[in-house]
């Protein structure tokens, strides 16, 4: 029982056990990956990618965006399928108005990473709010906000340094600090102009602005081409991956 001294010594035997902390799903597996124990992977994709038809998609991106802009978020979206993703620097900005496309291919992304993308904020990332960083505890693949505001980034050393996967310390309540190195890519929708204010921060650099064309389907059609679009996640992600 608790009171003997058997519990005492199982207490100071747990207390000097090594740290031997592992970050889990620090990569991508797909449905049919085998699981190997120094994985540390606790789930996986609903789907494996393969070839395939892919023309809803291409008729829906290829009115709202042009092949250049449609080419960088492809190109972002790979590097992650190829677990590239924590050696890419930078932070993908969907801008324009209210339904010229943003949430879309957002809506594309989060179906393409499942449970890998989380969701964030940009406002708290950028204020000195003590879990800013909660989002970010089970180290994220993707992270995606729908309707970020970066009018005006006072301070974006926080935002700066996820985008650049530099160790940070996560506080979360309850809990003592710990240090992660985020690999998250940062894909965010937006009406408002981008306004940096600390010129030096290296933030420009690192914004990957995807502007739409500005033209809208018709809203049946528009329907129709995203319900479609739902079954041809595995081909969308292979192309997306040989994109990049």
């Amino acid at each position: 029982g608790r009171s003997s001294k058997k519990y005492e010594e199982f207490q100071r035997y747990c207390k000097n056990l090594p740290d031997n902390f592992h970050i889990l799903d620090s990569s991508i597996k797909f449905a049919s990956d085998p699981s190997k124990r120094n994985d540390y992977s606790s789930k996986s994709l609903s789907y494996d990618m393969e070839e395939g038809d892919t023309s809803a998609y291409d008729e829906l991106v290829g009115v709202l965006y042009s092949q250049e802009n449609r080419l960088k978020f492809e190109w972002a979206i790979g590097s992650v399928l190829e677990n590239k993703g924590a050696d890419v620097q930078k932070f993908f900005v969907f801008y324009g108005s209210a339904g010229t496309g943003k949430s879309t291919v957002l809506n594309i992304v989060s179906r393409i990473f499942e449970s890998y993308a989380t969701v964030f904020d940009s406002k708290s990332l950028s204020s000195n709010k003590d879990f800013a960083l909660e989002q970010f505890r089970t180290n994220p693949l993707v992270a995606i906000q729908h309707d970020g505001d970066l009018h005006r980034i006072e301070d974006n050393t926080k935002l700066n340094s996820l985008i650049s996967h530099e160790k940070m310390m996560i506080n979360e309540k309850f809990k003592s600090q710990y240090a992660i190195q985020p690999k998250a890519l940062l894909f965010m929708g937006t009406n408002s102009p981008i306004q940096i204010t600390d010129a030096n921060s290296g933030m420009i650099r690192r914004l990957v602005d995807i502007m739409p064309t500005g033209t809208i389907i018709e809203p049946n059609h528009y329907v129709e081409l995203v319900n479609q679009v739902e079954f041809e996640i595995p081909a969308i992600a292979e192309h997306c991956r040989k994109t990049f």
